[in-house]
């Protein structure tokens, strides 16, 4: 009775007692509780929190609270997670669902357009309740590698898990004064856990956490072979015009004079000769130099005098010096002719300093914008206008849209796997890899769950379950090996 209706500061902060039972104060509390990771060890799990007098549990957290889901009844201790993920190929697809709204393959997962946890809860409780009203356009089938790795985590920790896509496509960046994308519906307590090809970087993981790398990449780039059909006059590039100018001019010069000389020699074959039936004229002599230059067998008239012959034979050494050097040269032009736009890696001038019409970008508010924002700001500045709002959509311009884009940046990871699957094999990925990296699952900050899921993915790696995933999403196709790593 000596507190009652009196306001003091401790340590707790500024408290404040009404009457005699109700305790007030301008801090924020959370309530934990203490269980069992799926390997036995003590494991502490945020149940709620204690705001303003009043207690706030967290959705689907309080074991009391998931008997409100009729699935759940049988096994009331469970954690039930709501858990956001981002489309990115091979780690999450997406089909649609059957004609009942079910998935007879993958998991379910409602695709809402929105971050909102209000229109979330409504959606999910619709779900999960007698009637479902959730629209079928809403639904998804979601599979992949990270679904995979979802399931087991979900099988060994012993958690349901309700599945969404994240609003904005996003994955996530300090954008307008707030977080967009996956980091954002972690920390808005939208979601309990961000599952997909999501990139463990310094931004990130100052305001959510990560747990430990389940795949390890880097940054790559992505081009578009070039349509490699010669034109007409191709054959001609090995030699220089001029070149060409001088083979003609010394063939017809050629033939003058081996026509001189077999009409001024008392043995040549002119009507003036020694009862020859045949005449050489000009026509023949260009007959016979065009079939050596050439090398073609033909009906032609040699000529008969020594000076003629041995002109001809002249000739001929000739036209052996300038086949070699055409077919060095046509090799040489072949190998070397540019199909595909030569990038060395990140530190290429023609990405530092691009030259007018070259167009390079990237996904907007992912980590490889992060990167080139930090690392390289005068080349971000200028790929801006390039950048794109998904991989697909870059790979897209890439394959079917050239004059948009030249060059695409973005987790190699992806990239392989778009080469892997193009069917035309026209892309390719170019230079040296580059800004080393891993994706890890994000968890709001201070999350119980970090550690024990790290635990896990480290168990996963260690007894090949990572390499079974690995090798199931991408040992598939066609133009797999379609790399080219330049090295200095």
């Amino acid at each position: 009775r000596f507190l009652a209706n009196t306001t003091f500061d401790g340590l707790s902060g500024h408290i404040k007692v009404k009457g005699s039972s109700i305790v007030s104060s301008e801090n924020n509390f959370f309530i934990w509780n203490l269980q069992h990771d799926p390997v036995g060890n003590p494991m502490w799990t945020r149940l709620g929190s204690w705001q303003e007098g009043k207690i706030i549990m967290d959705y689907g957290i309080w074991p009391e609270q998931a008997q409100r889901h009729r699935n759940h009844m049988q096994h009331p201790t469970r954690l039930h997670l709501r858990v956001v993920t981002l489309i990115e190929h091979p780690f999450v697809f997406t089909r649609d669902v059957d004609d009942e709204g079910l998935c007879p393959a993958g998991q379910l997962c409602l695709d809402p357009l929105t971050n909102d946890s209000a229109v979330l809860d409504n959606l999910f409780e619709s779900l999960q309740g007698g009637n479902d009203t959730v629209p079928i356009e809403l639904k998804k089938c979601c599979y992949g590698y990270c679904i995979d790795l979802l399931e087991k985590l979900a099988e060994d920790m012993n958690f349901d898990f309700d599945l969404y896509i994240v609003g904005d496509g996003k994955y996530g960046a300090w954008k307008n004064g707030h977080w967009t994308g996956l980091v954002g519906d972690l920390l808005a307590g939208t979601a309990h856990m961000a599952v997909t090809s999501f990139s463990i970087n310094t931004a990130r993981s100052q305001v959510i956490d990560f747990t430990s790398p389940f795949f390890s990449t880097s940054l790559g780039i992505l081009v578009r072979t070039k349509d490699t059909a010669a034109p007409i006059g191709a054959f001609m590039w090995p030699l220089h015009w001029t070149m060409w100018l001088g083979i003609f001019v010394a063939l017809h010069i050629t033939a003058i004079f081996l026509t001189l000389y077999e009409w001024k020699s008392p043995f040549g074959m002119t009507p003036k000769g020694r009862n020859r039936n045949k005449v050489f004229s000009f026509s023949s002599a260009l007959n016979v130099c065009y079939a050596i230059l050439f090398g073609r067998t033909a009906a032609i008239k040699p000529p008969k005098c020594w000076t003629g012959r041995f002109l001809m034979n002249l000739w001929a050494i000739f036209c052996l010096f300038c086949l070699s050097t055409y077919t060095a040269n046509l090799a040489a032009v072949m190998v070397g002719e540019k199909i595909y736009e030569e990038l060395s890696g990140i530190h290429d001038p023609k990405l530092h300093h691009p030259s007018q019409g070259f167009r390079f970008g990237t996904v907007r508010e992912s980590s490889a914008e992060d990167y080139v924002r930090q690392s390289f700001p005068e080349m971000h500045e200028y790929m801006r206008r390039y950048n794109v709002p998904a991989t697909t959509d870059g790979v897209a311009y890439l394959k079917h849209d050239p004059e948009k884009l030249d060059a695409f940046i973005m987790d190699k990871a992806l990239l392989d796997y778009e080469v892997s699957i193009d069917a035309d094999c026209k892309l390719l990925t170019v230079g040296k890899p580059f800004a080393i990296e891993g994706y890890g699952i994000g968890l709001p900050p201070n999350s119980p769950l970090t550690s024990n899921i790290s635990e896990l993915i480290s168990q996963y790696k260690s007894h090949g379950f990572m390499d079974v995933l690995h090798d199931k999403w991408y040992k598939v196709v066609p133009c797999g090996k379609r790399s080219f790593a330049v090295t200095e």
